[in-house]
C-alpha cells in the first residue's frame, strides 16, 4: 500500500475458508484486519469495538440474521464505512432484498483477490483525497 497509511479492515463471513483467504488477501494487500466474524451479533460487537474502514461482508450469514441486517445497521451508525458485499447468489435474486441498503460494492463469490485487493487500493487512495481535499478547504 502507498503512503496512504494503513487501511483497516474487518471480515463477516460464516464460511472459514473464505473467511481465511479473505484475511490473507487483506493482509498481503497491505490492510490490518481488525477481527473476524461468522454472525450478526459477532460481527456488530466487532464493529462498535474496533470501526474499521471497510467491511467485508457475506450477504447470507448464518444465524438469526442477515448480511443485509448487518449492512443497514452499518449504514445507519456509520455511513462513511465502505462497505462490500460479497454474495454466491444470483444478482437479481438479492436486489429486490437491498430495498434502499445500499453497499458501496458487491462481489460475487468466489472472490478473485486481484479483484479485492484492487477494489480497496482505489477506493482508500479515493478516501484519502476526500480528506486532504477537506482539510485544505477547512485551512484557508
Amino acid at each position: 500500500m502507498p503512503a496512504l497509511g494503513q487501511p483497516k479492515v474487518a471480515i463477516v463471513e460464516d464460511d472459514e475458508i473464505l473467511a481465511f483467504m479473505l484475511d490473507e488477501t487483506c493482509k498481503s494487500a497491505g490492510c490490518q484486519v481488525v477481527g473476524r466474524a461468522g454472525n450478526a451479533r459477532d460481527a456488530l460487537r466487532l464493529l462498535r469495538d474496533a470501526p474499521p474502514d471497510f467491511l467485508i461482508l457475506d450477504f447470507a450469514l448464518d444465524g438469526e440474521h442477515d448480511g443485509l441486517e448487518v449492512l443497514e445497521a452499518v449504514k445507519q451508525a456509520s455511513p462513511d464505512m465502505f462497505t462490500i458485499l460479497v454474495t454466491g447468489w444470483d444478482l437479481n435474486d438479492i436486489a429486490a432484498r437491498l430495498d434502499g441498503i445500499e453497499p458501496d460494492r458487491i462481489l460475487r463469490k468466489p472472490v478473485m483477490p486481484h479483484v479485492l485487493t484492487s477494489l480497496i487500493e482505489t477506493s482508500f487512495a479515493a478516501k484519502q483525497d476526500r480528506r486532504d481535499e477537506a482539510g485544505r478547504h477547512t485551512t484557508h
